[in-house]
């Protein structure tokens, strides 16, 4: 399955119960960046930054669930 993360996409990470959305995919010389803004009921929400590959990776050996931006 090939997956295209873009903006507004959702992700799930079981293990820490985190719920996240990508914010923006930005070119790297060393490949893409994915910019996530994870947020934990009760707490203030964090960003973080990961290589497109590893979510990519994450997402295809289950570690996070992956949920399309649905455009209406």
């Amino acid at each position: 399955m090939k997956i295209k993360l873009q903006p507004g996409d959702g992700l799930y990470e079981p293990l820490s119960n985190n719920t996240g959305e990508i914010l923006k995919v930005i070119p790297h010389p060393n490949g893409k960046i994915v910019l996530i803004r994870w947020r934990m009921e009760g707490q203030l929400h964090h960003d973080t930054e990961h290589f497109y590959s590893k979510v990519a990776r994450s997402i295809k050996h289950g570690e996070m669930e992956y949920t399309p931006k649905l455009d209406s």
